[in-house]
């Protein structure tokens, strides 16, 4: 008898830990999505209302090995309808102005922009395209957080490039 006491309040005790440790779960599982939800939504009013800046830490060129760009400083900021691109280039370039310094170092007015929130997956598109002198370049940008986005540039004279890095708020420098 005492045996059956002992193994219905084993029983008993281990029913009522299991159901508090669920409860715990499913309540920090609830507090990490609404927390996941509110930096995205911050995102979304950081990306519509200010200027950001997307930084790289590294590339990915086609046919070759990914590089880190800590040693080299790079950056595309988006301000109203402009951009500022500084961003390394490595691949193969098909044609090239001489004296031209390499990698992507421009500015102007962006066209074609296309700007789409997906909130179900937490992701923000920005596509556009930039002319200059002898080439046209197509810009992709991913932002699915803070610290986890991704840039593509196909250009008609250089082959393709991407690169994950962050975006924050630019904040200009005077």
């Amino acid at each position: 008898m005492v045996k059956n006491i002992k193994v219905v309040f084993v029983l008993a005790l281990f029913f009522v830990f299991t159901d508090a440790w669920c409860q715990s779960t499913e309540t920090t599982i609830l507090d990490k999505r609404s927390s996941k939800m509110q930096t995205f939504e911050q995102l979304k009013v950081m990306i519509k209302e200010k200027p950001i800046e997307f930084v790289a830490q590294r590339a990915f060129p086609m046919g070759y090995k990914n590089m880190d760009l800590f040693s080299n400083p790079n950056y595309l900021r988006i301000s109203g309808d402009s951009a500022f691109v500084s961003m390394p280039f490595f691949g193969r370039a098909y044609s090239v102005t001489p004296g031209e310094r390499g990698g992507f170092h421009f500015e102007g007015i962006m066209q074609n922009k296309e700007f789409k929130m997906d909130d179900k997956k937490r992701k923000i598109t920005i596509a556009f395209s930039m002319k200059e002198d002898n080439d046209q370049y197509q810009f992709y940008l991913e932002i699915a957080g803070k610290e986890n986005a991704s840039l593509s540039i196909n250009s008609n004279d250089r082959s393709p490039i991407s690169y994950n890095g962050d975006v924050e708020e630019w904040v200009k420098e005077d």
